[in-house]
């Protein structure tokens, strides 16, 4: 019964535990794009890695994922995914304290 209740106890622990970039719900706003999502990558990346250095892009299924790295709140999060003839863009904030408006103005600027 111990290693039962351990064993759940450790399984809640680390669901706490789980950066919320992994799971982060619904998009703060959502656009399309007529340009193809590396295009669009390509011009939001050194938008964003002017405002945060440590701005980083790695590809996911169908397009790109462009994260803002946080010290004190969750990250700034840009899915980009081909949709239809160009791009779907999708963007991850954290609280309203915390949003930064200008990367969320690049995202409408790269459109």
């Amino acid at each position: 019964m111990r290693v039962w209740i351990g064993s759940l106890t450790l399984a809640l622990l680390t669901g706490c535990s789980l950066p919320a970039s992994l799971v982060p719900g619904e998009p703060n706003l959502s656009k399309t794009s007529d340009k193809p999502p590396k295009e669009y990558a390509a011009c939001l990346l050194p938008l964003w890695q002017k405002d945060v250095a440590r701005t980083s892009q790695m590809s996911i299924s169908n397009g790109y994922r462009i994260t803002a790295p946080s010290i004190i709140t969750a990250d700034e999060i840009l899915d980009i995914v081909k949709y239809k003839d160009g791009s779907k863009v999708s963007l991850y904030q954290g609280p309203p304290w915390a949003k930064s408006g200008s990367l969320r103005q690049s995202v409408r600027d790269c459109l």
